[in-house]
């Protein structure tokens, strides 16, 4: 069964089989970041949850903030991300439907058919 060890061979460090020696005067604690790595590595995926949290708390006061605004103004409330189609006037809407109309052909529309 010669394939398995053929097969992990594309990585770098060999990826199977026996472990390399060390070469002489180093020892494993010297190449590798110890427990003081791993506490440093867990200490900043704490405190990115925090931060994280506290993020979100914020993004969610302003969202809520903005709604009571709009709505003590008696405007619709607006999201942040929310898509509305942008107003254009008829000259700009019938410039379209001609570059429209000049690249794809002319289509029929329901109020074409019905007219």
């Amino acid at each position: 069964m010669m394939i398995l060890p053929a097969l992990t061979q594309w990585w770098p460090g060999g990826g199977g089989g026996e472990t390399p020696e060390l070469r002489p005067g180093l020892e494993e604690s010297d190449i590798t970041p110890g427990i003081a790595g791993f506490l440093f590595t867990a200490l900043m995926a704490f405190l990115l949850v925090i931060v994280v949290r506290d993020l979100v708390k914020r993004m969610r006061r302003m969202k809520y903030r903005s709604q009571m605004e709009s709505e003590l103004a008696g405007e619709e409330a607006e999201f942040p991300g929310e898509l509305t189609p942008a107003e254009i006037s008829e000259s700009q809407q019938k410039a379209r439907d001609a570059a429209a109309a000049q690249r794809f052909g002319t289509q029929k529309t329901a109020e074409d058919s019905q007219g």
